[in-house]
């Protein structure tokens, strides 16, 4: 049996000094490079965004900005759907037979007069009997008549209550004296976002620079140190990546309908700009959801959503990020499919292999392709597993039942990492001249080679306290030009 022998201490003091060593006794680190984020290896799962988008000054996957909002020209994709708001029949009571009218209520006005409609179950059909018209409170009230061929025939008003999803097909008209009616166009529009500013502090004091332990690290330059700042540097460098990727993720855009910033620095009466990251991006435009089994349904009804705008290349690159439980939810989906359809033989071959005396049972999906030759690849996402907010869920018991993983764990987001017209359609947005500030307060402290102060010169001093501190401040946000290849899907129980 595997004792632990020692307890993994968290020494949060404001600076850190030869005290710190103490407080932490020094238990044994990984020996990892300071500039992990820069690497492919494992650690690229923890940083995708970073580390497919950072690093490449000048390229297509980066977008510098002078100031700290930003908005694109875009134009979006022509849909023929509306959303009910209001519905004025319980769910149980049927409406519709005999040829009567109904009322159903649009959250806009994009519906015509004369035109089809195809409920929310994408079997029962309607016609627009009359143009909209808005009622305060209850969006947009449209007349329709069931298209029935008997008097029997009625709809359930569960189609018809708020948050279901019609369609608008062609219009039908009378052999003579038809009215004309309208056609909706879409046109240009911006979307706006911002970027968020990160600042992170190193202080220490004394000696602290050149203290030494018993136990070898790794040095900026990968060769072996025994230099404690060294390890230290490397674990605030992981710190401040991990909380920025994830702020890349998870930030939701603060300003108002009025373009105000109501939140402030209390020190120095500030705004404090935050912009939209991808889940909100995405949440925004494509986002469903699933119970406790993902199935292979919901996988096809996310696929029919990608527009038929091709890439450069003429291949989507879409990559569906997500945690071990969504990876766990989507292998199910297919095998539960294969499985329905009776490729039991076909399937028991695959999923079982070894040499003589041992066998090796389990293989997993990692891609789909749809009927249009589009394929999806789905790529680990650790901080879904292990981040801030798959931690303060274990903690708090918001796991899923029968995994009993984080319920962010069973989240995917599928990304368009496409080039369109020379640019790649996910990138870095930055100010230009602050993407990554790295500064120095000198005090009468030794300063670490590793913070690029030369140690053959005098610094001059900016503060009597025998202490020093570095300082990195980062500008940044995710740009998404195009979200209507993208895709949020989560489990919600």
């Amino acid at each position: 049996m595997i004792r632990n022998v020692t307890t993994a201490r968290y020494d949060d003091s404001i600076h850190t000094s030869e005290n710190t060593l103490v407080r932490l006794m020094l238990a044994q680190p990984d020996k990892l490079s300071k500039r992990l984020i820069y690497k492919w290896g494992k650690d690229s799962d923890k940083f995708p965004l970073t580390v497919l988008t950072e690093g490449q000054e000048g390229n297509a996957s980066e977008n510098p900005v002078n100031s700290i909002e930003y908005t694109l020209d875009i134009m979006g994709r022509i849909t023929h759907t509306d959303e009910l708001v209001y519905a004025e029949y319980a769910p149980t009571v049927t409406v519709g037979k005999g040829y009567t009218p109904f009322n159903i209520y649009a959250k806009t006005n994009k519906f015509t007069r004369d035109f089809g409609l195809i409920a929310a179950d994408g079997v029962t059909m309607a016609r627009i009997m009359t143009e909209g018209v808005e009622v305060p409170g209850r969006g947009w009230r449209f007349v329709c008549e069931l298209k029935a061929t008997t008097a029997e025939e009625g709809m359930s008003a569960e189609l018809l209550q708020p948050g279901k999803i019609w369609v608008m097909t062609a219009p039908t008209v009378a052999e003579q004296l038809s009215r004309g009616n309208k056609t909706s166009v879409i046109g240009p529009s911006k979307l706006a976002n911002q970027l968020s500013i990160q600042r992170y502090t190193k202080a220490i004091a004394g000696n602290h620079a050149n203290k030494v332990v018993d136990i070898e690290f790794e040095d900026e330059n990968g060769n072996p140190t025994n230099f404690w700042i060294n390890e230290e540097m490397r674990q605030f460098d992981v710190s401040l990546y991990q909380m920025n990727e994830e702020h890349l993720w998870l930030s939701k855009y603060n300003r108002t309908a009025d373009g105000s910033i109501m939140m402030k620095d209390y020190a120095s009466g500030e705004k404090v700009p935050e912009g939209a990251g991808v889940m909100e991006q995405v949440k925004e435009q494509n986002y469903d959801t699933y119970g406790e089994r993902l199935t292979l349904g919901k996988i096809k009804n996310m696929m029919t959503v990608l527009s038929d705008q091709k890439p450069d290349n003429g291949t989507l690159e879409l990559v569906m990020y997500g945690g071990d439980g969504f990876l766990d939810d989507f292998d199910y989906a297919i095998k539960a499919d294969i499985a329905a359809s009776g490729f039991t033989v076909a399937m028991g071959e695959k999923m079982i292999s070894g040499t003589e005396g041992a066998l090796a049972y389990g293989n997993n999906f990692t891609q789909y392709r749809d009927v249009k030759g589009n394929t999806i690849t789905i790529k680990p996402l650790a901080l879904f597993n292990n981040g801030s907010v798959a931690e303060v869920q274990k903690r708090n018991g918001i796991v899923h039942p029968r995994t009993r993983k984080p319920m962010i764990s069973h989240t995917g987001i599928l990304l368009d990492h496409s080039v369109y017209d020379g640019e790649r359609n996910i990138k870095m947005a930055y100010q230009k001249g602050r993407k990554e500030l790295v500064g120095v307060y000198k005090g009468i402290t030794p300063i670490p080679p590793s913070w690029g102060v030369a140690a053959d010169l005098l610094p001059q001093l900016s503060t009597d306290v025998d202490k020093a501190s570095y300082e990195k401040l980062f500008t940044k946000g995710i740009d998404i030009a195009n979200t209507a290849n993208c895709f949020m899907l989560q489990s919600v129980l």
